[in-house]
Formats: structure tokens, sequence, C-alpha cells
């Protein structure tokens, strides 16, 4: 089974999260890892993946105005944002080295903006907790290879995510991780 390293970093949230919603945010990229939807993706780093693995994933917890920073500077859109994903890219032969090394596969980083996500919540009235592991599976969905830039991978995208909140529990009914 593979076995996956969530780092979290919270230290510029301006909405800081229980230990509680850290352990459930780790649960969701686990949950995202080891389930069907890492089979069905092509493309990305999850091709390159093995059951035996060890990756790690950094999620950065931030304000609206530090999300913003990033998706002007890496995206040209200066606004804020919800979630942004920032995927290695590991080739093969690093991918072999790391594994022979024992080393994780460092497989890529999230950047979640509190304020948006608290923001999103109300808007669709469901809680907070919902909202932020929602953006933290869409966001290790992107790190896997998952797109939504057509209408196919979105639906393919939303399917997936859909799959994730159901067997963590949160479906826009229930909320229990």
């Amino acid at each position: 089974m593979m076995r996956v390293v969530v780092h979290i970093d919270q230290e510029r949230s301006p909405l800081k999260v229980t230990s509680e919603d850290i352990s459930d945010i780790q649960k969701a990229v686990r949950k995202a890892f080891s389930s069907k939807v890492l089979r069905d993706v092509k493309g990305g780093v999850a091709e390159l993946l093995m059951p035996a693995d060890k990756v790690e994933v950094s999620i950065s917890l931030v304000a609206n105005e530090d999300i913003k920073v990033l998706n002007r500077d890496y995206r040209g859109l200066d606004a804020s944002t919800d979630v942004l994903s920032f995927c290695t890219d590991l080739e093969f032969g690093e991918v072999e080295l790391l594994r022979r090394a024992g080393e994780p596969l460092p497989v890529g980083d999230i950047v979640i903006s509190t304020e948006k996500a608290l923001q999103q919540s109300e808007e669709f009235g469901h809680s907070f907790k919902r909202e932020l592991i929602y953006l933290v599976v869409h966001g290790t969905l992107h790190l896997l290879g998952y797109d939504h830039q057509e209408e196919a991978q979105r639906v393919q995208m939303r399917e997936a995510e859909e799959q994730i909140l159901t067997d963590l529990g949160l479906t826009r009914d229930s909320e229990t991780v």
C-alpha cells in the first residue's frame, strides 16, 4: 500500500484549523492516493507511481493576499483564488533514484486560501470543514494529473472528487470524516 506523508503549514493562515481538521486533511490526501481515481488518471505523476511508493505532499493554508500573489506570479491572474496546485516535475529516472534511496517521492504542493474556503462554505451552505476538504481533494487530484479545462475532463474530475468525498463521509447531506 502506498505510504503518503502530508506536511501542513498554516502559519500564514488568518483562520487556524483544528488538530481534527489537520487529521481530516491528511485522510483526504491519503484517500485520493489509495482510491480508484489514482488508477483512472492518464498522464501526470500518477502514471509513475507504484503501490509500494512513499510519496510526499505539502499543503500551505494561507490568506487571500498570499494566494493572490501566487496566482498573479504563476498564472498571470491578479486575483485571489481558492486553491493552487504545483506539481513536481518528476521524470522516470529521478523516480527510480529516489525509490532506490528509499526517499519519498515529492508529488507537489497545494496552497489553499482559508479565507476563500470560509467564504465559499457560506455561499454553498455547508461547513468550513467540508469546503476545506473539498479543496484539498481538488488540489490533490490536480497533482495526480486531473484537469478540468475541457468538459470531459471536468466531468471525470468532478466524479473523482465526489467519490472521495463520499468515501470520507462528506456528502452534501452528512459531514463525518
